[in-house]
């Protein structure tokens, strides 16, 4: 079972790296039902109580993810391709910064998804929607935390 777990993830790669990654955030909402298949990893006890790139406190209790293009608030479906478990995530960071990785997830998540002990895992991404309410509120956030100097007239 791991020689076939090992050989999968091998593949996954394979197929990966011959996927063009883009390097910057989406400005536009992708199509609902797109899919994307790539390498997780998970992050949780490192970055628990620390502040995201959206602005929000990780809490490694919830449902949410880390992804390097779509925008905050985005609802992904991700399922583990290896025993087909699946959980819904709210993408609220930026990573991961390891090659050949596009995804993070939550501890939470990926507990349900069963990838504790290996770490990383091969798994389908499906856009779902948007939250609307949270994208307005790291809006706010980041309009009350910037700071715009007004050039002299």
């Amino acid at each position: 079972m791991k020689r076939f777990a090992i050989a999968a993830i091998t593949v996954a790669v394979v197929v990966i790296l011959c996927i063009p990654a883009a390097s910057n955030a989406e400005f536009g909402l992708p199509v609902h039902g797109k899919i994307q298949y790539a390498i997780a990893s998970w992050y949780g006890h490192n970055f628990h109580g620390k502040t995201t790139a959206s602005g929000a406190i990780f809490d490694m209790h919830e449902f949410t993810c880390a992804h390097r293009t779509l925008p905050f608030g985005t609802l992904l479906k991700i399922t583990n391709i290896f025993n087909n478990k699946s959980t819904f995530c709210v993408v609220n960071d930026r990573g991961p910064f390891m090659m050949l990785r596009s995804l993070d997830v939550s501890f939470a998540a990926a507990r349900v998804l069963d990838m504790i002990s290996l770490g990383i895992s091969a798994v389908r991404i499906e856009y779902i929607g948007a939250n609307f309410a949270y994208m307005s509120k790291i809006k706010s956030f980041l309009h009350e935390h910037t700071f715009i100097i007004n050039p002299p007239e």
